[in-house]
C-alpha cells in the first residue's frame, strides 16, 4: 500500500479532507502541494528540541519543499538555525524573500558566475569539490575583503553515490587539498561533508543506519584537525529526521540538514507510526478523463520514490471530504518523459472533475506544480496564506499573477510573525 498516504489518513486527516472541500469549491488548482503549516511548525518544534538535546546546529534542506519562503520562514521562527541551498536556485529563492542562506556548494557546486552573487548572500559555509572552485571562490571574496570558510566534500572506496551525485576529495588526498586551498586569500577550510551520511533499508526492522561516506567524513575531519586546521563542522546531511539526531552526534557530527524529516516524509516515516513529525503535505489533482476502466488524473508532480520502488502507490479519489477515510485504490506509474497523467484503477468510481490526493516522498523542486499554503488548520479555522508557482514565486490566489516583489515579503514575514517561538 502507498504508505505516507496511509499515514495521512491516520495522522493528517483533517489536511485530506480540506484538500478536497477547497478543490472541489475552486479554491485550489489540480497539479497542487497543499502544505499544512501548522503541522510544519509542530515538526520544527520537534526538530528544535532535538537540536537544543543533542548540540547539533541545524541547516533547513529547502528544495523538499519547492524552496516555500513560508515552510523554510515558520521552520526558522521556532528555532532550527539556518538554510542549506541546493544549488543556485535555491541561494536565489531565498534572497528574493530575504531569508538566511546558512550552507551553499551541496549537492550542486555553484556555477562560477554566479560565485559573486552567492558570497553576497553571506553563506556560513560553501562546500567544494576542487581547488578550482575554491580558487574561484577565494578570488570573489578577496574582491570583497571577506574571508569564506569553505567545507571539503570527501569520498574513500567503499562510499555509496546515488548515480550522478559522485564527487569531491579522496580522503587520502584531503591534506593535500586543505594545504593547497589553505594558500589561497579570502577562503578558510572549516570542516568536511559527505552525502549520505544517513541510509534507510525498507526491508530491516531497524532501517537507519550511518552509510560509509559519514565514516570518510570523520576520518577527514579528524586527519584535517591532527594536522592543526582550526575545523569545527563535520555536516551529515541527508536523510535527517529528530530520530537520528543522536546517532548522528554520537557518530561525530556537529552539523545536520533536515528536509524531508520537516516534512515528516522520510522512508522511517513510511515504514513507522510512531516518529513525533507528522506528514505535513498531500498532492492534490483532479479526474481529467476516463478509459476503458481507468480514471486518470492530471499530473505534473508526480514523484516516484527511489528508497522503496516495489510499493504500490494509492490514490483516493472523492468529490466530498468524508470520502477521504475510504480505502484508496491503486494507481499506477507510467515511465514517461512527461507526468502528464496518472491512470487510477478506481473500478468505475470516479467521476471527470473528482478530487485526487496522493501522498508519497517528494522534491518538489522538480515538478511543476502549484503549491498552495495553509495556517490555522489545528484549531479548525483554515486559511490559505499563500499560492505559488513552481518557482517559488507568490501569486495573487484569484488571478494567480505574481505579486510584487515587497508586497510577497511582507506577507512571508507577517506570517513567520504570527508562528514566532
Amino acid at each position: 500500500m502507498s504508505a505516507l498516504l496511509h499515514r495521512l489518513q491516520e495522522r493528517n486527516p483533517a489536511l485530506l479532507e480540506l484538500a478536497v472541500a477547497w478543490h472541489q469549491a475552486g479554491q485550489l488548482p489540480a497539479n497542487c502541494w497543499l502544505i499544512d503549516l501548522d503541522a510544519v511548525a509542530a515538526n520544527a518544534d520537534v526538530l528544535r528540541r532535538a537540536q537544543d538535546e543533542t548540540g547539533l546546529a541545524t541547516y533547513l534542506m529547502t528544495k523538499q519543499h519547492g524552496r516555500n519562503p513560508l515552510v523554510t520562514g515558520v521552520a526558522l521562527a521556532r528555532g532550527l538555525q539556518s538554510t542549506v541551498a541546493v544549488d543556485e536556485q535555491c541561494v536565489r529563492a531565498l534572497a528574493r524573500y530575504g531569508l538566511p542562506v546558512g550552507h551553499v556548494g551541496h549537492l550542486n557546486q555553484i556555477p562560477r558566475r554566479a560565485i559573486p552573487f552567492v558570497l553576497a548572500q553571506h553563506p556560513e559555509v560553501w562546500t567544494v569539490y576542487s581547488v578550482d572552485h575554491a580558487r574561484w571562490i577565494s578570488a570573489a571574496a578577496s574582491a570583497e575583503r571577506r574571508v569564506q570558510d569553505v567545507l571539503l566534500r570527501v569520498y574513500a572506496p567503499g562510499d555509496v553515490f546515488f548515480d550522478g551525485q559522485e564527487g569531491g576529495f579522496p580522503l587520502d588526498g584531503v591534506l593535500e587539498a586543505a594545504r593547497q586551498i589553505a594558500r589561497l586569500p579570502g577562503v578558510k577550510v572549516a570542516g568536511t561533508v559527505a552525502f549520505p551520511c544517513v541510509r534507510y533499508n525498507a526491508r530491516r526492522k531497524d532501517p537507519v543506519e550511518p552509510t560509509p561516506n559519514f565514516r570518510t567524513a570523520v576520518a577527514a575531519f579528524e586527519r584535517l584537525k591532527g594536522a592543526g586546521y582550526d575545523v569545527w563542522q563535520l555536516n551529515a546531511p541527508g536523510n535527517t529526521s529528530a530520530a537520528t539526531f543522536p546517532m548522528l552526534k554520537r557518530e561525530g557530527a556537529t552539523h545536520v540538514e533536515p528536509g524531508n524529516g520537516l516534512l515528516g516524509t522520510t522512508p522511517s516515516h513510511a515504514f513507522r507510526a510512531d516518529l513525533p513529525e507528522v506528514p505535513v503535505c498531500c498532492y492534490v489533482t483532479e479526474v481529467t478523463h476516463r478509459y476503458e476502466g481507468r480514471a486518470y488524473a492530471h499530473g505534473g508532480g508526480l514523484f516516484r520514490d527511489i528508497y522503496d520502488p516495489e510499493e504500490q502507490l494509492q490514490a483516493i479519489v472523492a468529490d466530498e471530504p468524508a470520502a477521504v477515510r475510504g480505502e484508496p485504490v491503486p494507481a499506477s506509474w507510467v515511465e514517461q518523459i512527461i507526468d502528464y497523467h496518472l491512470p487510477i484503477s478506481d473500478g468505475g468510481r470516479g467521476a471527470v472533475g473528482d478530487t485526487v490526493l496522493l501522498g508519497y516522498r517528494t522534491q518538489m523542486h522538480m515538478t511543476r506544480s502549484w503549491v498552495a499554503v495553509v495556517a490555522g488548520l489545528r484549531a479548525g479555522a483554515p486559511q490559505l496564506v499563500g499560492l505559488f508557482d513552481h518557482a517559488s514565486t507568490m501569486l495573487d490566489p484569484a488571478s494567480m499573477v505574481p505579486l510584487a516583489l515587497d508586497e510577497a515579503r511582507a506577507a512571508v514575514q507577517s506570517v513567520m510573525e504570527g508562528y514566532r517561538a
